[in-house]
C-alpha cells in the first residue's frame, strides 16, 4: 500500500496543479458587468458618434482606475477593435476616486460603483450604409478591501447604423 500512494501521490497533485487555475477563474468573485452602447444609434457617413462603455462594479469591490497611482496595480484599459469605416479616438476615462485601503500605504485611484468610459469615433466618408458592430475590450483588475483578484477581461459590443 505504502509503494501504491507514492505512486499516486504524484499524479494527484499534477491533477491539482492542472485545476488551480480552472479554479481560479471559476471561483473569483464577479467583481464587474460591463456594457456597451453606441449613440447616437445612427450616424451618415462623415459623421461622429461615441461609443459609451459602462462598468458597473459590484457593492464592496473597486477597480483599479487607467492611470493608478502605483504601478504596481494593474490599470483599466479599453482596447477597440479595428472596424472598416470606422476610426476610434483614445477612450476618454471617468475621473477616478481615490480610496485608502489596509494594503496599500497611500490612497488609491480607483472607480467603484458606475464608470462611464467615452470611446469618440467617426464614420468615413466612403462607409457603406448598414448596420455596423463596433467592439473592443475591457480589461481590469478588481478588488476588495482585503485583496485583489486575478485580472479581467470583458468583451463588448454595440450596433451602429450608417446611413
Amino acid at each position: 500500500m505504502n509503494n501504491a500512494l507514492k505512486t499516486l501521490m504524484p499524479v494527484g497533485l499534477a491533477v491539482l496543479t492542472l485545476l488551480a487555475p480552472v479554479y481560479a477563474q471559476f471561483g473569483a468573485p464577479k467583481v464587474a458587468t460591463v456594457t456597451a452602447t453606441a449613440k447616437p444609434t445612427t450616424v451618415a457617413p462623415g459623421g461622429r458618434g461615441v461609443l459609451l462603455v459602462t462598468v458597473a462594479v459590484g457593492p464592496k469591490y473597486h477597480i483599479n482606475a487607467h492611470a493608478p497611482n502605483d504601478p504596481a496595480y494593474i490599470a483599466t484599459v479599453f482596447a477597440s477593435q479595428k472596424t472598416p469605416g470606422i476610426t476610434f479616438s483614445p477612450p476618454l476615462y471617468p475621473a477616478p476616486k481615490a480610496m485608502k485601503l489596509s494594503y496599500a500605504p497611500k490612497p488609491l485611484l480607483v472607480y467603484t460603483g458606475r464608470a462611464v468610459i467615452a470611446v469618440p469615433f467617426t464614420v468615413a466618408k466612403t462607409a457603406k450604409s448598414g448596420k455596423t458592430v463596433l467592439a473592443g475590450a475591457l480589461s481590469f483588475q478588481g478588488c476588495d478591501a482585503k485583496s485583489c483578484y486575478p485580472p479581467a477581461s470583458a468583451q463588448v459590443r454595440a450596433v451602429v447604423t450608417i446611413r
